[in-house]
Formats: C-alpha cells, sequence, structure tokens
C-alpha cells in the first residue's frame, strides 16, 4: 500500500508534460544574416538580422495555417528530432543556407539538428512545406 501513493505522484507528474505544440519556429542562417520564422496560434512573425538592416514583419495566423501545422507534424516524435539527420550537407560550404526547427510545447522546447535549407530529414519535410508557403505569404 505504501508503494501506491509514489507511484501515483510519479504517474501524475509524467502525464502533466504535454505534446501541444504552441509555437514553431524555422531559422536560416547564411553569412549574410540569420532569418526566423516564428508562428503561434495568433501571429506569424519573420525578422531577419543580418549585415543590411534589420526587419521584421508580422501579420495573423489564419486557421487554416495552424491546423496545415498540427498536421504536418502530428507523425513526428517530438523527443527524436534532434537526431534526425540531414540528406544533404551543402551548408558545410556555404552552398545552402544553414536551417534548424524549433517546436516549442507549453513545457519545453525540441531543437532539430541542422539541415540544408528547407531540405531537412524526411519525416520533417511535410512541416517544412507549410513553413515555406507561409514565409512566401505576406
Amino acid at each position: 500500500m505504501k508503494y501506491i501513493l509514489p507511484l501515483i505522484a510519479a504517474l501524475l507528474i509524467v502525464s502533466c508534460k504535454t505534446t501541444d505544440i504552441v509555437k514553431y519556429q524555422y531559422k536560416s542562417t547564411t553569412m549574410l544574416g540569420s532569418r526566423v520564422l516564428t508562428v503561434t496560434q495568433d501571429s506569424v512573425v519573420s525578422t531577419f538580422t543580418g549585415r543590411s538592416e534589420p526587419t521584421r514583419v508580422a501579420r495573423a495566423t489564419t486557421p487554416e495555417e495552424w491546423s496545415e501545422l498540427k498536421a504536418s507534424v502530428s507523425a513526428v516524435k517530438l523527443g527524436s528530432i534532434a537526431d534526425l539527420e540531414s540528406p544533404t550537407n551543402k551548408r558545410a560550404t556555404d552552398a545552402a543556407p544553414y536551417g534548424s526547427i524549433i517546436l516549442s510545447t507549453k513545457d519545453s522546447a525540441y531543437h532539430s539538428s541542422a539541415f540544408d535549407g528547407y531540405n531537412p530529414h524526411a519525416s520533417l519535410t511535410p512541416f517544412m512545406a507549410v513553413m515555406q508557403k507561409i514565409a512566401s505569404k505576406r
């Protein structure tokens, strides 16, 4: 009986960790600067800092964009995105931007491994397609 209470407490602590993503980010870095695209349920913010004048563009997120983002990562295991290898390595010779993804929940942030531009591991390709579409919309 004395083991039941600690077991229940441990289960409650583990079950409190949420997997609902509240913020999606894509970072792209080149020799000229760094661009960050951040999408929350309320807003899409694109920032650029680098050799030229810094810029910041913001707009509201549409319900369709938010739904597409959620669907694009539904099969991705958040805890393993750091271990997903890039299919190419052009960024090592400056032939492609250095890209990375950060998926944030209320409790944690999950960082992907580096990849070339918009060319991540195959399981993250649907997500990058949606982010590209969002980035091109003004």
